[in-house]
């Protein structure tokens, strides 16, 4: 299968289309349900937007379909674009598209998938700032993409973190135009306050936006035939990617060695912020995975043997369709 995504032909995004289908087939035909505890961290957009996504489970796994599939031309080009694999090929698409079904409780509609959308769009800005002499419109763009994502999900607000350090990676960051970011943070917040204050729900804004954002984390003692499971598949995907980081940095060109340093940032920012969250929802993780995708990229593309890469593939690919249609009816175990 992975040969049908080794190349650049455009024509393969129908390709890329059907096994964004196949991903979330088991959501479309309702094998799983959405969890509705993730909407309770949402934000002022994304309840304006798509709160209606509760309601409706087949609309909310549609869109999330569809969804996906942009979001996976977006990684996609993010990779092309500035030569991050060795070859351009379909293959970040692919692996996105899978790594976002890799749970359950990705397959629908929820705040951190939508925000996820506007990750790939901070990560272009942030690349196109390497040698560039006047950079401050990336800048400001980095910024503002990144809180209009925490306008969906509140705690992607803490990607500025990642933002902030992937601009240090790339460039010297001057006094100008750490203020320049700043003023990307503060334009969509105040826009977003100012509707909210013509509407008489100013103070409404801020609850939402920012009264849970900080929680004592609380470990979770109960475990069951689901955590473990699903643990099990995203202790995979994180291992593969820690091995491999060897990989990604060999013999590359300085500049990509940035890209990857500015990856992982966004990878462990993402993973890092659920121990600021009394209850973090397992869809958190969606944050992780347009760095995630296209690390699982460079490592498959970078097999000499192309057998064994069709056969981890098969095997994640695999492992997740028999979490997604046949853990559902899995009952509880001690």
């Amino acid at each position: 299968m992975l040969g049908l995504f080794r190349n650049n032909q455009f024509t393969t995004a129908f390709f890329l289309a059907l096994y964004v289908g196949l991903t979330h087939l088991a959501s479309l035909l309702g094998f799983v349900e959405p969890q509705e505890t993730i909407v309770a961290k949402s934000g002022v957009l994304y309840q304006s937007w798509f709160g209606w996504a509760s309601a409706h489970p087949f609309f909310s796994a549609a869109g999330a379909a569809i969804l996906v599939f942009i979001q996976s031309l977006f990684v996609n080009n993010l990779a092309d674009e500035f030569r991050i694999l060795n070859e351009r090929s379909w293959l970040p698409g692919l692996f996105y598209a899978l790594v976002t079904a890799c749970l359950p409780d990705f397959l629908f509609l929820s705040p951190p998938l939508v925000a996820a959308t506007f990750i790939p769009v901070v990560l272009k800005r942030i690349f196109k700032t390497y040698k560039q002499p006047n950079a401050t419109a990336l800048i400001f763009d980095a910024a503002f993409w990144t809180l209009v994502a925490s306008l969906f999900y509140p705690p992607a607000l803490f990607l500025l973190v990642s933002a902030y350090a992937g601009i240090i990676v790339m460039r010297a960051f001057k006094l100008r135009e750490q203020l320049v970011m700043s003023s990307g943070i503060f334009v969509p917040l105040f826009l977003a306050w100012l509707w909210y204050f013509w509407t008489d729900r100013g103070g409404e804004f801020w609850s939402v936006q920012f009264g849970s954002l900080i929680q004592k984390y609380r470990f979770e003692s109960a475990f069951n035939t689901r955590i473990l499971l699903e643990s099990i598949m995203m202790g995979v995907l994180f291992l593969i990617v820690l091995l491999s980081y060897g990989t990604y940095s060999f013999r590359k060109l300085n500049q990509i060695q940035k890209y990857v340093s500015v990856l992982y940032w966004f990878l462990f920012a993402a993973g890092l912020t659920v121990l600021v969250q009394s209850d973090p929802p397992p869809v958190h993780l969606v944050l992780l995975m347009p760095s995630m995708g296209i690390f699982l990229s460079m490592t498959f593309s970078a097999f000499r043997n192309k057998l064994i890469a069709e056969l981890l593939h098969f095997v994640l690919l695999g492992y997740i369709l028999f979490i997604q249609f046949v853990l559902p009816y899995i009952t509880v175990a001690g």
